[in-house]
């Protein structure tokens, strides 16, 4: 099953975008459109907190714990998501209580066909943040192994291909390809791979390997919490450093 999903990457990535519709469909069927818009809403804007908290507390783990747990740098964000949708689900419960009557199953054929198009707002939220999700899962197996076939990568490619990645990236800064190239040939030296020519020419790369956290953290495949190390995003803010890394991107494009 798995081998077919990766060999039609577009065929599967259309099903999984069918399957949310569908879902949507059904819910706004028998629950009504307007409660699975204030939830899906909800949903979106939780998960928002949650990833904005996880990338502001980069670096909280290592100063409670002294061998971070894998589980450590998941632990303030999905508290926040959770506390973000339960305190948001009691401010809607409260708004919209009197409005009750626009929720439950629709009754009429008009009522029904109404349900059925307005589902379509909640879909498309649903699969921004499936994409969302996949090209990041994707860019993690990609600074892994940049020939990987995997499907999260598979997917993220077909996805490039035809959404503005420029747009994705104002939502999930952490897939900026200069970001993910710097990863990537700092996994490969960390496998004991040969970097590419042009990797010497990034200023500040000796030290840059030599740093011990960014050295455990490739020795043990975090590459999630190596992409929003803050040390990182200092050295994307260099403008030699941004040349040499798209020098260095243009090369391995090109293998």
């Amino acid at each position: 099953m798995l081998e077919q999903l990766t060999s039609y990457p577009h065929a599967s990535l259309i099903l999984l975008v069918v399957g949310i519709g569908l879902l949507c469909a059904i819910v706004a069927f028998f629950r009504g459109v307007f409660r699975l818009l204030i939830s899906t809403a909800l949903l979106a804007i939780s998960l928002w907190v949650g990833y904005r908290v996880w990338i502001l507390t980069a670096d909280w783990a290592a100063s409670w714990f002294k061998t971070p747990p894998d589980w450590a740098p998941y632990l303030l964000p999905a508290l926040a998501g959770v506390f973000a949708f339960v305190f948001l689900q009691k401010i809607a419960h409260s708004l919209f209580s009197p409005l009750s009557w626009l929720g439950g199953k629709p009754e009429s054929q008009a009522g029904r066909s109404v349900s059925l198009t307005a589902s379509l707002l909640p879909t498309a939220l649903l699969t921004l943040i499936a994409v969302l999700l996949i090209r990041h899962l994707g860019t993690l197996r990609q600074i892994e192994d940049p020939n990987t076939t995997a499907l999260t990568a598979l997917w993220k490619e077909v996805i490039d291909r035809y959404l503005p990645a420029e747009w994705l990236q104002r939502l999930d800064p952490l897939t900026d390809p200069l970001r993910l190239t710097m990863a990537q040939w700092m996994s490969q030296i960390s496998q004991g791979q040969s970097p590419p020519e042009k990797a010497h020419e990034v200023p500040g790369a000796k030290t840059m390997l030599q740093d011990p956290k960014w050295k455990r953290l490739l020795r043990e495949g975090r590459y999630s919490e190596l992409l929003r190390d803050p040390e990182l995003d200092q050295a994307l803010q260099d403008p030699k450093v941004q040349k040499a890394l798209e020098q260095l991107r243009q090369e391995l494009l090109s293998e």
